[in-house]
C-alpha cells in the first residue's frame, strides 16, 4: 500500500538541487560556525564595547539558527523527507518562526 505524504516527492529535485540545496546550508552552517566561536571568545566581556559587541554577535547567530531552521524545513520537504521536515517544522513553531516555514506541511 503506497503512503501518501504531504511533502513533495524526492524525484521533484534532481541532484543537482540536492548538491545546491546542501551546500546553501553548509555555507549558512560555517557562517553561524564562525559566529558563535566571536561570541564564546566574548563570553567574559566587561567593558560596554565588549558586551555590545558580544550581544550584536549572539543576535546575528540567533537569526543564523532560526534561518537555518526555516531552510531546513524547506529542504527536507523538498526531497520528500517529511518526517524530518515536521520535526523541524515543531521546533520552528515552538520557537514562534512557523508562520514563515514551508506551508505544505
Amino acid at each position: 500500500m503506497k503512503q501518501e505524504t504531504k511533502g513533495a516527492p524526492m524525484s521533484d529535485m534532481t541532484d543537482e538541487d540536492i548538491v545546491r540545496a546542501v551546500r546553501g546550508m553548509a555555507a549558512m552552517q560555517a557562517e553561524r560556525e564562525k559566529l558563535a566561536e566571536r561570541v564564546s571568545a566574548l563570553r567574559t566581556a566587561v567593558s560596554p564595547e565588549a558586551l555590545a559587541e558580544r550581544n550584536r554577535f549572539g543576535e546575528a547567530m540567533a537569526k543564523m539558527d532560526a534561518k537555518l531552521l526555516l531552510e531546513s524545513v524547506e529542504v527536507l520537504d523538498r526531497m520528500g523527507m517529511t518526517l524530518a521536515a515536521q520535526v523541524c517544522f515543531s521546533l520552528a513553531k515552538e520557537e514562534g518562526l512557523a508562520a514563515a516555514a514551508c506551508p505544505t506541511i
